[in-house]
């Protein structure tokens, strides 16, 4: 009978190691991080009438959580969060917050669509910005016993 209890407490202990486990990779699994532009840095694209960024953006799935990593020379640029109005006019006076430490990590706060820009209007003129659209959250799978 003392076997048979021990093994029940091992069985139940596996268990409850088991789902802790999963949950946190859960847990882990749900943010990602978006290096801007894939592999190379936040600069103007070479040819001026690409979409660059945003052809780049609308071939990724941006949740809540998740992170834009911008990377760009911190003297020669920056990186704004503005208004769709001042992302269309290229406005770099008037922006939500400003970026300029040359390794930016945006995190996804809201959903939505998400301006950015370049700090430097004439690169902002050349397609240097971004229309990052968040869907919401991640769904959590739903656990059943």
């Amino acid at each position: 009978m003392a076997d048979i209890s021990r093994s029940n407490h091992h069985h139940k202990a596996f268990h409850v190691l088991g789902l802790f486990s999963l949950l946190l990779l859960v847990q882990q699994g749900g943010a990602n991080e978006f290096k801007v532009g894939g592999s190379g840095t936040w600069t103007p694209p070479t040819d001026p009438s690409a979409l660059h960024y945003n052809q780049w953006a609308e071939m990724n799935r941006f949740q809540i959580g998740d992170t834009l990593l911008f990377v760009y020379p911190a003297d020669k640029d920056s990186v704004l969060l503005v208004s769709q109005d001042d992302y269309t006019n290229c406005n770099t006076e008037t922006f939500t917050e400003k970026f300029s430490d040359g390794h930016t990590a945006y995190k996804f706060n809201q959903s939505g669509p998400h301006y950015f820009i370049s700090g430097v209007r004439d690169n902002c003129l050349k397609n240097e910005k971004l229309v990052g659209c968040c869907i919401g959250r991640k769904k959590q799978p739903i656990f059943q016993y």
